[in-house]
């Protein structure tokens, strides 16, 4: 339990130092995590990231869309090694203090809904279920 919260407070930090930076296509490295979100306004778009490196940055498969992530909320679900129990851990975090309104992204700010899972060498599967707010890049995507 306490290595998901780490992952995420890791991922929150890197990614303070990562906005802004879209690395080229990872689809085909051996990390990658591919999953679909379902936006507001009935946008859905399959989206490709690198589990290790914490991205709030996701690259839209088949195009040259980016999705930058301000706001993460959900919860990741898994199984207690120790007690058997099924764990829902919440998640919540923000990148930017304001979620867009010091950078005048208002307007451009957009609500995804995603599912992935992950394999913790130490938990074992891990159900991540996010609502993501973000924008996507170049504006007006």
């Amino acid at each position: 339990m306490r290595r998901v919260s780490l992952l995420a407070a890791a991922m929150a930090i890197t990614a303070l130092f990562a906005v802004g930076i879209a690395s080229a296509d990872p689809i085909n490295s051996k990390n990658a995590k591919t999953f679909t979100l379902d936006c507001v306004g009935g946008k859905e778009v399959r989206v490709v990231f690198v589990l290790q490196n914490a991205a709030v940055v996701t690259n839209v498969v088949g195009t040259t869309e980016n999705f930058v992530g301000t706001k993460f909320e959900g919860t990741n679900t898994f199984t207690d090694p120790e007690t058997g129990e099924v764990v829902h851990e919440p998640i919540l975090f923000h990148i930017h203090s304001q979620s867009g309104q010091k950078e005048g992204l208002q307007d451009s700010l957009t609500t995804c809904d995603g599912t992935f899972s992950i394999v913790d060498p130490d938990l074992g599967d891990v159900t991540v279920d996010l609502t993501i707010t973000g924008f996507f890049t170049p504006r007006g995507s």
